[in-house]
């Protein structure tokens, strides 16, 4: 009678430790992934560091003489005049940690730099965070002029109502996109050599769709198009004056139809935001390193239209139409996993679409949609945080419509805003103005050619392109 009583307990007792032992070994995984996925995130931030801090560096150097930024691969250090200098092919850290800054000349003023930092996890992984950017010889370009006053130095209309939408530059020449009929060809191709009137050149060409936004990377020319199964499509444009559809590399079809609204670049990586879709991603993510064959590497779905893109130390910044964070942050440092950063975005005032955004330095400016009971320009603080989290800032302006469009001299002196306002189509702000709290719009300029689409600095000439509904104008500084 007690054999078999026995016998049970002594079954009980042995499952019982069984599921000890794999409650314990689940606690003990779950404690050591966490603790890994900690280890893991610190050590991100630490190679996020070191690579702004490489960036700045260049930024120094720049800014003390140009020809300090000798091509190649180096390390940075603070040489004895408490000055940023090249020291070395790289610089490694005590804790392991290995960056370096490479330059890359792009022409006689002008260079890209590309900080790295790798390292290796404790799962002996190698991990890198890259982060590039191009900076220019202010003192050897044409210096930035006075842009309190503006005046027109020449003009292209079109007869009908193209619908200028964005503008890329290469050198003397401005491909500048359009809907499709009635004088629009999808894009249009200008020769701005002169100090007048923008020569329409390859006249023949047509895209036979309209286009929302274009991209210039070195000869290569990104276009989001509304066509339904090509929306980006990409073009070799090492011969502008001859531009036609057989220059056409390839084409690629982004989920869902007509969507891409807005395009950004980095280190061979192209961005696209599209228009919200219930099932489709507004953020995907091509690797771009052989611009005859792109390679789908990351998206995002979010609840939101992505209408302008800026990216910005790692991250992008989203001109959105999201009522409740109309700026989101999306962090990239990682191209094939992007994720809203966390804090998500900055929520403005009311619930306008952002529609336009553009970063220099510390400097986040967002256009906004007109409305009565807000300001259509904002600027905001990256000093603190990728995410921006007020005080300083944020500065408001009033600008009498929609800001359309955004372009900033590098320097971030000024900003110029294409407008809907009937009275002031180019709008220009000085930033230091706006962050004083001053009245930031220190000047404008009123063209009859409809409302303002599209602007662009042109930094080697400091001049600005101010695309409207149905002309291409430049402007320069100066009464």
């Amino acid at each position: 009678m007690n054999t078999f009583r026995s016998g049970s307990l002594l079954l009980e007792a042995l499952l019982g430790i069984a599921v000890f032992a794999l409650l314990a070994g689940a606690v003990t995984a779950v404690l050591f992934v966490g603790q890994e996925g900690s280890l893991q995130s610190g050590e991100r931030v630490r190679g996020v560091f070191l690579t702004s801090e490489a960036l700045g560096a260049a930024r120094s150097m720049r800014d003390t003489s140009f020809a300090l930024l000798t091509p190649g691969q180096h390390g940075v250090c603070v040489g004895t005049s408490g000055m940023w200098e090249f020291c070395g092919s790289e610089n490694i850290s005590s804790d392991g940690f290995a960056t370096t800054l490479t330059v890359q000349s792009l022409d006689e003023s002008h260079v890209r730099v590309t900080a790295e930092t790798k390292w290796q996890t404790a799962a002996e992984r190698l991990v890198s965070v890259v982060v590039s950017e191009e900076l220019t010889d202010w003192q050897a370009i044409k210096p930035v002029g006075d842009w309190s006053s503006v005046r027109l130095a020449g003009s292209s209309l079109i007869e009908g109502l193209p619908l200028f939408s964005s503008i890329a530059l290469k050198g003397n020449y401005a491909f500048v996109t359009s809907g499709f009929g009635e004088g629009g060809r999808g894009i249009h191709v200008y020769d701005i050599s002169g100090e007048e009137d923008p020569v329409p050149v390859a006249t023949g060409f047509s895209l036979g769709v309209g286009a929302y936004a274009a991209l210039m990377e070195d000869d290569v020319l990104y276009v989001a198009t509304a066509d339904p199964s090509a929306e980006i499509q990409i073009f070799d444009v090492s011969d502008p004056a001859n531009f036609s559809i057989s220059d056409r590399l390839i084409s690629i079809d982004l989920p869902g139809e007509g969507r891409a609204r807005s395009l950004a670049y980095h280190n061979h990586v192209l961005f696209v935001g599209a228009l919200e879709d219930t099932v489709e991603p507004e953020l995907t993510v091509y690797d771009v390193s052989d611009p005859f064959a792109p390679e789908l590497i990351g998206s995002l779905d979010d609840t939101a239209s992505y209408y302008g893109l800026s990216l910005h130390d790692g991250y992008a910044y989203v001109a959105s139409s999201m009522d409740a964070s109309e700026v989101r942050v999306v962090d990239v440092f990682d191209s094939s996993d992007p994720v809203l950063a966390p804090g998500i975005g900055y929520n403005l005032t009311d619930t306008h679409d952002a529609l336009t955004v553009a970063s220099v330095n510390d400097d986040l400016l967002i256009g906004r949609r007109n409305g009565e009971a807000i300001e259509e320009f904002v600027l905001l603080d990256l000093s603190a945080a990728a995410v921006p989290a007020p005080p300083p800032g944020p500065w408001f302006q009033e600008i009498g419509g929609s800001s359309v469009g955004l372009s900033v001299e590098p320097g971030g002196r000024y900003a110029f805003l294409a407008t809907d306002n009937i009275t002031a189509q180019l709008q220009v702000a000085d930033l230091a103005e706006f962050r004083a709290g001053h009245f930031a719009i220190v000047s404008s300029a009123t063209t009859s050619s409809g409302g303002g689409r599209a602007v662009a600095y042109d930094t080697m000439n400091d001049r600005v392109l101010l695309a409207t509904d149905r002309a291409l104008l430049l402007y320069r500084p100066g009464a």
